[in-house]
């Protein structure tokens, strides 16, 4: 049967979309370029308890590992802070089980998954998509949704620039046998590191991490193997990698007869460079959309205009606030970072932090900027650390 609805990627941001189509009574095809779902694996697996919620996804032991309620921040010297909660913040996840775990409940309401199919080009007619190129054949739906994730080609190969900012590409790895805390996510920072994100320890059990970095030079592999002796005293055996996006959202995510959705339309916390929740609630208003179109028979941009409008109203502050504070934070030294931590630890901030990290939301972090650029004790150490132009850059998009 011929789709109705196609989407490009079966990443979460893809399964939602089409879940979203197939519950309204569409057909809606998943075109997936690889043989299983979920695979490769090179997401650090770290999710929030409120966001999945919000998904509306309901945790399970099938993809949940392990279950953290905070981190600590490590400056370049090795000094850090610790903020935890006393109830748990985040999900250890495995993202290949948690992927193809959304794909079953997709299965479920109707969706269909063509696996090794990979989408080549679209196809445009006079400014409108009306296909998609797929080994060779051209299929014709009535609309697309592309949720090919970060670094997206398939526009730009159609003429269409986005605008895409920040790819960076991430390197994981697992290391056994080693002692960590359990329940605390750990981010380290430093230039020797990575100049353009950070490197991070996740806990899947008291032995067991994930460790990885992301970084836009093509050293990363040498620059992980350097922090897991450095962290752990061992080599990485296996390394895997993929693109992440830390850039802000895309000029603009929908056209006539098409619409971007998750990393593709930079709907990701560029803090992090996690796009599951954000780009997954993303890709939901853009399956209602698409669905609404197909019922009223109109997939032109008027129509598909709408989602533009939704996703913005709702999400567009949130992303431009922390693709501000992901751009400050690249531009702080190491000297400087060693001074921001050795003073929130000094002049005993560290609750501070704690109780805005309690009340605010891991995926929405503009409130928590927000509340710390408006204490007095925080906004002095601040200051000392990034510098007068430097946060008020970001206070300015604040308020």
């Amino acid at each position: 049967m011929k789709p109705e609805a196609a989407v490009v990627g079966a990443g979460p941001a893809g399964i939602l979309a089409a879940t979203a189509i197939s519950r309204k009574g569409y057909a809606a095809r998943v075109y997936e370029e690889h043989s299983v779902i979920g695979e490769p694996n090179h997401c650090a697996g770290v999710l929030s308890v409120t966001g999945l919620e919000e998904l509306g996804v309901k945790p399970s032991d099938e993809f949940v590992q392990n279950r953290v309620y905070g981190g600590r921040v490590y400056a370049p010297d090795g000094g850090f802070i610790e903020i935890s909660d006393r109830k748990p913040r985040a999900y250890i996840i495995d993202r290949a089980r948690f992927d193809r775990y959304l794909a079953r409940e997709a299965v479920d309401v109707g969706v269909d998954f063509e696996l090794s199919a990979r989408v080549e080009g679209l196809r445009f007619i006079e400014g409108t998509c009306m296909g998609v190129r797929v080994g060779g054949d051209v299929h014709e739906p009535w609309v697309v949704v592309d949720a090919e994730g970060a670094g997206g080609k398939l526009l730009s190969r159609s003429g269409i620039e986005t605008g895409q900012k920040g790819i960076l590409t991430g390197y994981n790895t697992e290391i056994e046998g080693v002692g960590v805390d359990p329940e605390l996510v750990e981010v380290w920072l430093g230039s020797e590191l990575s100049m353009d994100f950070y490197a991070w320890v996740v806990p899947i059990d008291e032995s067991t991490v994930r460790c990885g970095l992301g970084t836009a030079g093509v050293d990363g592999i040498e620059r992980l193997k350097c922090f897991a002796e450095r962290r752990f005293g061992v080599e990485p055996r296996r390394v895997t990698s993929g693109l992440l996006c830390a850039g802000p959202p895309v000029e603009r995510a929908a056209y006539s007869g098409l619409l971007l959705a998750g990393d593709v339309a930079g709907q990701v916390k560029a803090t992090t460079g996690g796009g599951v929740v954000v780009g997954g609630l993303c890709a939901k208003l853009a399956g209602e959309t698409a669905a609404d179109a197909l019922g009223c028979g109109d997939t032109c941009w008027g129509r598909l205009s709408d989602y533009e409008r939704r996703w913005r109203d709702l999400y567009e502050r949130e992303l431009k606030t922390m693709y501000t504070a992901r751009r400050l934070m690249n531009r702080v030294s190491d000297e400087r970072l060693n001074r921001l931590v050795s003073d929130l630890r000094e002049t005993g901030l560290e609750d501070v932090l704690e109780d805005l990290v309690a009340r605010g939301d891991m995926d929405m972090q503009a409130g928590v900027i927000r509340e710390a650029a408006r204490n007095p004790r925080l906004l002095y150490v601040l200051l000392r650390g990034v510098g007068v132009a430097a946060l008020g850059e970001l206070v300015s998009l604040l308020w």
